[in-house]
């Protein structure tokens, strides 16, 4: 699949991009649970053996064999999370694919919901693909406490007039949006049009987040506008609709024909009224009848 990070100007940064995009992609294919009492995010990382972090990471980089990578590997994931600063440092100034592919192998492992407000103290990293990955990282877990910095961060990739890069702009609005600001809702709802294979599914993630009538009125007029702007829309509200104004907005749309639309309309209603994830490709005859279904409870 095309990465996430594909604006990236080098070579090795591109390289970089591919080996995130799948497992980025795998970390959302479920919706992460409502932060609950049990859910704590960290305030500090957990303590580990520095110099054996840095060895290790040294026997990353280095490695003269795929099993000293391997093993170098298998060593920093069982050291856990602590190892995530001393990774991050190194992650954006890697030239290595392989070790670069390895450390992105790491960071996706060992970070997780805790971690967001420490990955939030790299949004404003000098280098470029740490601070997107951090970005993207944690807009797949949803959390108030890194609105602060994910406006700010947003407030910066948009304005940078040197080095602008795309996708850090993106990172940083669903990143953004996953705190519960709507700073990014403009760039995430236009490239909702045109990079939905490889955003969508931590843009869906993101804007569960902002569900409710002010995100579904910013949606609404694409429900307006043609085929693809629809479809977007739609896709949009299956995540952030509200029940009781979003609703009357995509009923209509059960009644098409356009099987692409009809499935749209059949996501937008399960996050909307159900919060349930959405369906992929249907049938046309599956299609008709979910959507009759759907007529018949609303």
């Amino acid at each position: 699949m095309t990465p996430p990070f594909r604006t990236l100007t080098t070579g090795l940064a591109l390289l970089a991009a591919l080996a995130i995009a799948p497992r980025a992609v795998a970390a959302t294919q479920e919706e992460p649970p409502a932060e609950t009492e049990e859910l704590k995010r960290l305030e500090a990382w957990p303590e580990v053996d520095d110099d054996a972090v840095s060895f290790e990471i040294e026997r990353l980089r280095k490695a003269r064999t795929p099993e000293m990578g391997e093993q170098a590997t298998a060593a920093l994931i069982e050291i856990g999370a602590g190892a995530a600063p001393k990774l991050l440092a190194k992650f954006g100034r890697e030239k290595d694919e392989d070790a670069t592919e390895r450390m992105l192998e790491i960071l996706d492992t060992v970070t997780g919901a805790p971690h967001t407000r420490l990955l939030a103290e790299f949004f404003g990293d000098k280098q470029l693909r740490t601070r997107t990955w951090c970005l993207q990282r944690v807009a797949q877990f949803p959390d108030d406490g890194v609105k602060t910095a994910a406006e700010a961060a947003f407030t910066a990739a948009d304005k940078r007039k040197r080095g602008r890069d795309e996708e850090e702009v993106w990172a940083a609005a669903v990143c953004a949006a996953s705190s519960g600001s709507l700073i990014g809702f403009d760039v995430i709802t236009a490239d909702s049009k045109t990079n939905w294979k490889d955003h969508g599914e931590i843009t869906h993630v993101a804007l569960t987040a902002l569900r409710g009538p002010e995100a579904t009125k910013r949606v609404a007029p694409l429900l307006e506008g043609d085929r693809k702007q629809k479809v977007a829309g739609l896709r949009l509200l299956a995540a952030c609709g509200d029940k009781e104004t979003a609703t009357p907005l995509v009923r209509p749309i059960l009644d098409t024909t356009d099987n692409s639309l009809l499935v749209g309309a059949i996501n937008a209603l399960r996050g909307i009224v159900d919060g349930d994830p959405p369906l992929g490709k249907l049938p046309t005859f599956e299609a008709i009848e979910r959507a009759k279904k759907w007529k018949s409870r609303l």
